[in-house]
């Protein structure tokens, strides 16, 4: 239990010197003088010199100097102005946690800036066991995971996995939920922003070399690896993949960030594959190991439908066929046809061949809507166009030459996709073009990410995944975490975007389908400790601190100086009156 909870003028503390002069004064009047006595035997305190041991004799001080000692104390602290205040009256105290991966960085103590921010937050809340705290975690993006008076262990919600931290945020959303707190930083190295008079900082990061692993990326039976040797002095590293084995082995420079490439083995495509960076002495284990799971998709299964022109047909003929990502197929995803092709269970490209001596080229350029996923990559330079002039395409227009609308993409309700092109064949050199073949591996990788579940299985931290649903019986979506929790969330449009995945594998479940997702937390700016370290900054007296109810205690102790020095008065006027 604190009898003080604070001090008005805690300036006055530098009154404690007094003590010093005090000490200075008696051992100035109390050193050692000259007598002269006309016998031995009338000196009052025979003294003789010790013929062994320490010559130097130490006179006790009197009772006086012990009193006027106890006095400047109490008046001391009475000038300080202590107060106490009930723990339900101390203003509310606001806590950033950095949740940063670099906050799992262990010394040579194996005492991490977590676990000695925790140790210092729960000897703060001990203190004031009712007072309001607010526990607002400093990630990608601040949140706020408990307020009230209540204790809360920070244990569950302080995950310390995430590639950046937010302080500056963090700050924002605690004044804005509660004005006139304290506010208190846990971190690992001093923050790189003003820091105002009512804000503290408790951190305790130590500056090491760190090697790391900062970019991975799988695809095409291969992952992409880049590598960072975060100190001042070169270090040796070795790649692993599990299946697979040690595949490369290097000496990296100080402060070398070197890529390498590294071959899936055959037994392991389509499986999961664990990339670890081994490195000896190394400081933070976390930003060392990523799990990639395949990113190959089956083909995107088609049809023709009736009503397609024989024409179109033979230039489809010439560029699916070849083509990898596409497969003929009785259940098709997508279906080509005429205009005047019935919606469905799937997804529509609907080409208007022209005719009627309406088609024709200009001169106009042709020009593409950047952005967009079916247009990414399409170089239209020396593209001969033939179309029909008259007909307005649906949906959002794509490419266009002047007012003749050429090709345009529109979301149906049921959730399918519908692609128009207005081409006529005979007048074109676009199926003669890159551009022809590049369009259709871009509707390929479209409309693949378009079929149920995520539309990526590898992702950073902090970005969005976004997983569609189709089935009837998938109403609500369960997501659950590599910890085990689960959460559920309901479809919107067949959609579902999922924000703040932790690292490591999530599984997702739909009706009776499942998926996974990998979530991995790479940071260069995170995994370089050269800039941590320890920083201590006590908040001035909060605002609030004048304007809740407290209880006044400098005059207890301006009273108990009174007495000491009445008691003192007394002693010495005994002495006086008997001498």
């Amino acid at each position: 239990m604190n009898l003080i909870t604070g001090f008005d003028h805690p300036h006055f503390f530098y009154a404690f010197a007094a003590l010093a002069v005090l000490l200075a004064l008696y051992w100035f009047y109390r050193r050692s003088v000259r007598k002269q006595v006309p016998a031995i035997f009338l000196w009052d305190r025979p003294e003789s010199t010790p013929e062994s041991g320490s010559r130097r004799q130490f006179r006790r001080l009197p009772l006086s100097f012990f009193l006027e000692a106890l006095a400047l104390i109490l008046l001391a602290l009475a000038a300080t102005a202590p107060f106490r205040m009930a723990n339900e009256a101390f203003p509310a105290l606001a806590v950033v946690l950095d949740n940063s991966f670099s906050m799992r960085a262990e010394g040579t103590d194996g005492a991490s800036p977590r676990s000695l921010g925790e140790a210092e937050l729960e000897k703060r809340l001990s203190a004031h066991p009712g007072r309001r705290v607010l526990l607002i975690l400093a990630g990608n993006e601040p949140r706020l995971v408990s307020d009230g008076r209540e204790r809360t262990a920070v244990g569950p919600y302080w995950t310390a996995d995430e590639p950046a931290a937010d302080l500056a945020g963090a700050l924002a959303l605690a004044r804005s939920r509660c004005p006139g707190a304290e506010l208190l930083i846990v971190t690992d190295r001093k923050p790189d922003f003003e820091l105002a008079e009512d804000t503290g900082v408790f951190a305790s990061g130590v500056s090491r070399g760190n090697a790391a692993l900062v970019n991975t990326r799988r695809r095409a039976g291969k992952i992409l690896v880049e590598a960072l040797n975060a100190s001042s002095s070169e270090r040796r590293v070795r790649l692993r993949l599990t299946p697979g084995g040690v595949t490369e082995a290097a000496v990296l420079a100080p402060g070398e960030q070197r890529k390498f490439v590294c071959r899936i083995p055959d037994s392991a495509r389509g499986r999961e594959v664990s990339v670890t960076l081994e490195s000896d002495g190394d400081p933070l284990a976390f930003d060392n190991t990523v799990t990639l799971l395949s990113e190959e998709r089956p083909p995107l299964r088609f049809a023709y439908a009736a009503d397609l022109a024989a024409v179109p047909a033979r230039e489809l003929d010439l560029v699916l066929e070849s083509n990898p990502d596409f497969t003929r197929a009785s259940s098709p995803e997508l279906v080509f046809g005429g205009l005047e092709l019935a919606p469905g269970n799937y997804h529509r490209f609907l080409w208007n061949p022209g005719g009627e001596g309406k088609d024709g080229v200009t001169a106009e350029p042709l020009a593409a809507q950047a952005g967009h996923p079916l247009t990414r990559g399409l170089g239209l330079q020396g593209v001969r166009w033939s179309a029909a002039s008259g007909p307005a395409l649906p949906g959002e227009v794509l490419i266009r030459r002047g007012d003749t609308e050429l090709l345009s993409f529109r979301r149906r309700l049921d959730g399918y996709c519908d692609i128009y092109l207005n081409l006529a064949p005979g007048g074109s050199n676009l199926s003669r073009s890159p551009v022809w073949p590049a369009l259709f591996w871009n509707i390929a990788d479209f409309l693949r990410s378009e079929r149920p579940g995520p539309g990526r299985r590898n992702c950073r931290s902090g970005e969005i995944v976004e997983f569609r649903w189709n089935g009837s019986d998938g109403k609500r979506v369960s997501v659950t975490g590599p910890d085990g929790s689960v959460r559920s969330v309901a479809p919107v449009r067949r959609r579902v975007l999922l924000a703040g995945l932790p690292p490591g594998i999530s599984r997702i479940e739909a009706g009776k389908e499942s998926w996974s997702v990998s979530v991995s937390a790479l940071s260069a700016a995170e995994s370089d400790l050269s800039g941590a370290g320890e920083f201590r900054r006590a908040p001035l007296q909060v605002a609030q601190m004048r304007e809740n109810p407290r209880l006044p205690l400098g005059w207890i102790a301006f009273l108990l100086a009174a007495a000491v020095l009445l008691a003192h008065q007394y002693k010495l006027g005994v002495k006086r009156g008997g001498a």
